[in-house]
């Protein structure tokens, strides 16, 4: 006697082979696709390398009435195909009621490798808002610069009445052109400059906290300042009910 096979085994059997098919297809193409994605060559960007600008020194003392100077350095060694700058622009925020500017000098940072080059400068003060905004182009570009060096050193004056504390001189803005005219990625660090104030304005700020100290304990150090006023305000509100009372 012959015994046939369930319609139900043949199927499962057949749907299992199908699925393993499609897993086997599924895992050929991912293949397929991580190769060609290794060897199909990366674009090359014209800005991979980063320039970056800070201040020498990065921190300084300075008195209220004297003045002092940073130099603003530069550093940018090119992209990988081995453009340099041609252009360089930075804009610095400061309080206006602590520094002023009073000297600019413009350094040649972007004349690297040809000592012959051209530098146009640049500089745009605004007292009243506190930025000093600094551009310089080489001419011609040529191959570019590839350093570190200071772009320029800026003279700040401290105002005579500045109180003490710690101030920052902030590079808010920035930007370094390839030869190729494509920008590269820029990184910033600020200046701190700790303030040895003036005695009179010390000596304000010494009083106005005095005077809030003085207002404060006015109320708190008086026994039952607070209590007197709520219940005058009870007896108050007693007599004007009283009054209201008799007229009724």
């Amino acid at each position: 006697m012959t015994t046939s096979r369930p319609d139900s085994a043949t199927g499962n059997e057949g749907d299992g082979g199908r699925r393993g098919l499609r897993l086997a297809t599924l895992i050929v193409a991912c293949c397929l696709a991580l190769v060609a994605v290794a060897f199909v060559p990366a674009p090359v960007g014209a800005g991979d390398n980063v320039a970056s600008f800070w201040f020498d020194p990065e921190d300084t003392d300075a008195a209220a009435g004297e003045t002092f100077e940073l130099e603003l350095v530069a550093s940018s060694h090119g992209d990988l195909v081995g453009d340099g700058v041609d252009e360089l622009a930075v804009t610095l925020e400061y309080d206006a009621a602590i520094f002023t500017v009073t000297d600019i000098e413009h350094e040649r940072m972007l004349a690297d490798g040809d000592s012959d080059a051209e530098i146009h400068e640049s500089e745009e003060i605004d007292e009243d808002a506190g930025t000093l905004t600094l551009e310089q182009e080489r001419e011609p570009s040529g191959d570019g610069a590839k350093t570190t060096e200071p772009m320029a050193t800026i003279t700040f004056e401290v105002a005579s009445d500045a109180p003490s504390g710690n101030e920052t001189i902030e590079i808010t803005d920035s930007a370094a052109i390839l030869v190729s005219d494509y920008p590269q990625t820029t990184f910033d660090r600020d200046a701190h400059v700790q303030i040895d104030g003036s005695a009179t304005a010390s000596d304000a700020d010494a009083d106005a906290d005095a005077d809030a100290n003085s207002d404060e304990s006015l109320a708190d150090g008086v026994p039952g300042f607070t209590g007197a006023i709520a219940l005058g305000g009870v007896l108050a509100a007693l007599a004007l009910a009283a009054v209201a009372r008799r007229r009724d």
